[in-house]
């Protein structure tokens, strides 16, 4: 069977949440977020692997509060993160085994991805496309310029990029180990391959996928989980 693996990036500051515990470490539901995320993978079948990319300061956490203390049925490795998303995305990718066919790449504050999505985004992996979740924009999208107005969007061609992202895993190494020498700052992996050319696919996900950035999310966040117990 092909190797499929994840990447949980999370290594990120948190700053939006102007708290001294980053939010990734943070308890939604008397456990860390991070926690939760990881969970909703180590439930796939055919993940193999799952290795979250850390802050230095919270490896030592997410190895001894999180992967030994709740026991997950699939490895879960640690890899230190770097100054960007992109080079910490490639440290992940890096530490991965050479046997690995496929990634998934997923927020670590990203902890409500359903099951069924996940799967998806996998089967649409293997019959060789490159993958990102994304949801239905509904909100009228306007492009401002020093205050002002100067373009309304087509809200029916616009969708918001989320995670799970999947691809190849040599073709999103050897393109993100690109991305990191270039001048450019990338929010996602989908968009560094379409940047060198690539084509990225979606599998709409109609679920919240709610990535836990400002206080009002936490609070959201406990809503959700009480709706999946």
């Amino acid at each position: 069977m092909e190797k499929i693996a994840v990447v949980i990036a999370s290594a990120g500051s948190g700053k939006r949440l102007s708290s001294d515990v980053k939010k990734q470490y943070m308890l939604l539901g008397n456990k860390p977020i991070l926690y939760h995320t990881i969970k909703k993978f180590d439930e796939i079948e055919n993940v193999d692997s799952i290795t979250v990319v850390c802050d230095a300061e919270g490896i030592e956490f997410v190895e001894k509060e999180i992967i030994e203390k709740y026991a997950f049925k699939k490895t879960v490795n640690t890899v230190k993160g770097g100054a960007t998303r992109t080079e910490s995305v490639l440290r992940g990718l890096e530490s991965l085994k050479s046997d690995t066919k496929y990634v998934l790449i997923h927020d670590g504050v990203r902890p409500f991805i359903k099951g069924a999505v996940i799967k998806e985004a996998i089967r649409q992996t293997l019959s060789g496309k490159s993958i990102v979740v994304c949801s239905k924009t509904v909100d009228t999208i306007k492009v401002a310029e020093e205050g002002k107005i100067v373009k309304t969007l087509d809200r029916s061609v616009l969708w918001n990029a989320e995670t799970p992202q999947c691809f190849n895993y040599g073709l999103i190494l050897e393109m993100v180990g690109e991305a990191v020498d270039l001048d450019v700052q990338f929010t996602d992996e989908a968009s560094i391959l379409e940047y060198f050319g690539f084509d990225v696919h979606i599998v709409e996900n109609s679920h919240s996928n709610l990535k836990i950035t400002m206080p009002k999310d936490l609070v959201y966040g406990e809503y959700l989980l009480k709706g999946e117990m």
